[in-house]
């Protein structure tokens, strides 16, 4: 079934064939498989629905696929069955050309009905006699999907395979694979029950694959969530710190802080803002030099409980003084409108940001990469009311991995986090400032 199949890869083809023998051999049985981010798990999963209609195209039964949405994932996953059907269709003649319709692909008597796991997604009614495949399971909720997915095998005894990578220790595939790893612990068992494929084995087959991951795990570093569950495929703490001692330690810069640019350098800001009034949490301005790839904080400017008027005047005033690149500018709330002004008076340096929980999410994993991997450093400590709030913040701040690859943020309760959100907007602005252009032309001959 594999040989002839110029799309998988030998790990992808070994882990294949596990699988369609596990599927025939183990009813009721679920499987778990991780690979590594782009290593060709879904074409795995879309050669498994592919063979399994085609060989059950005569006596007919179902596959229900299932994922975290419908649109675009199970419409890339019908996309990918349908394109394994061309290829395999060598394998299994006069079964007859793949039907589709709706969400659903018919190979003769048999079919696969495409889902979406989405707990707002009305899904009863549906049997899997064939299979019950769950692509990046990790990802679905695992109450819904034993209430709603697994009745759909249980008067079948259609097996189960579970695709992903894993998350927080805590999602449905990692529950399922830490019990399929024991499970194949007893050697009474004729059929592996977890299938995984790492990144270095991944790179054998593709060099180019290999690359791209050091190059990740240079830009994110070895012990960034992102990089440990993506590609070394080990689970996250579901919460904690933000930053670790190490991630702290690593930052401190010997450099001292400055009250003024110094010229040649480039500096970009991040503001984030407290409330209107005496009673409000700080505005804070973090200002940083860029060089190459590295953020240096080299100054921080604070209004506690100052009107905005003041607020906006202060950051303008630091935008022209500090000739800012590019400064990220938190609009939540009453911000919008403070953020509006600013751009009004100082141009397209400045970038309203909403601080939404995706767009937090990529600033806070942003912020743990640009600390990890030590391109981030905080002028040296001078006893300064600024340099200690913000070390105590950035110690205290809690991270909580949520679903669907998320990362919430925030200070501790009676706790701020200031300091830390101006850090990660000044992060942001960074990222947006081109490398510096060098001068090109011709040399007059001597």
């Amino acid at each position: 079934m594999v040989a002839r199949n110029p799309a998988l890869r030998l790990y992808q083809a070994r882990v294949l064939l596990a699988l369609a023998h596990g599927v025939r051999t183990s009813p009721g049985a679920t499987f778990t498989v991780l690979f590594p981010r782009q290593a060709g798990k879904n074409e795995v999963a879309a050669v498994l629905v592919a063979y399994l209609l085609s060989a059950n195209a005569a006596r007919g039964g179902t596959v229900v696929v299932c994922a975290p949405s419908f649109a675009p994932q199970a419409e890339i996953s019908i996309a990918r069955v349908r394109r394994a059907l061309d290829v395999i269709a060598g394998l299994f003649p006069g079964v007859g050309r793949a039907v589709i319709s709706g969400h659903a692909i018919s190979v003769g008597l048999a079919s696969a009905v495409f889902l979406s796991a989405s707990p707002e997604a009305h899904v009863a009614g549906h049997t899997a006699s064939l299979a019950l495949v769950a692509d990046e399971a990790q990802e679905i909720d695992e109450t819904w999907f034993n209430r709603q997915f697994r009745p759909m095998a249980a008067s079948t005894g259609a097996p189960t395979v579970l695709f992903g990578t894993p998350w927080d220790g805590d999602s449905l595939l990692d529950r399922a694979v830490a019990a399929n790893r024991l499970r194949d612990l007893d050697s009474s068992r004729t059929v592996r029950l977890h299938y995984q494929t790492g990144w270095r084995e991944v790179a054998l087959s593709n060099p180019r694959y290999g690359a791209y991951v050091e190059s990740e795990r240079a830009r994110l570093g070895a012990g960034h969530p992102l990089f440990l569950t993506q590609y070394e495929l080990q689970t996250v703490a579901a919460a904690g710190r933000l930053l670790s001692p190490a991630d702290l330690a690593l930052m401190e810069g010997a450099y001292p802080r400055l009250g003024q640019p110094l010229p040649g350098e480039v500096y970009i800001a991040g503001l984030d803002l407290g409330g209107d009034g005496s009673r409000a949490d700080a505005s804070v301005l973090t200002i940083a030099r860029v060089i190459g790839d590295r953020c240096e904080v080299v100054e921080h400017r604070a209004w506690k409980g100052a009107a905005y008027g003041a607020v906006e005047t202060g950051v303008a005033e630091a935008v022209n003084s500090w000739r800012l690149r590019r400064i990220c500018v938190d609009t939540g709330g009453l911000g919008s409108v403070l953020a509006a002004h600013l751009h009004e008076r100082c141009g397209d340096v400045v970038e309203r940001v909403v601080f939404s929980a995706s767009s937090k999410s990529e600033m806070g994993y942003a912020l743990i990469a640009a600390a990890r991997t030590g391109r981030l450093a905080l002028y040296a400590a001078d006893g300064a009311v600024e340099a200690l709030q913000c070390r105590e913040e950035l110690r205290i701040a809690t991270a909580r991995f949520l679903s669907a690859g998320r990362l919430r943020w925030e200070a501790p309760p009676g706790s701020h986090d200031d300091y830390v959100a101006s850090l990660a907007l000044c992060i942001r602005a960074a990222g947006a400032v081109p490398p510096p252009r060098l001068a090109t032309g011709r040399r007059r001959p001597a």
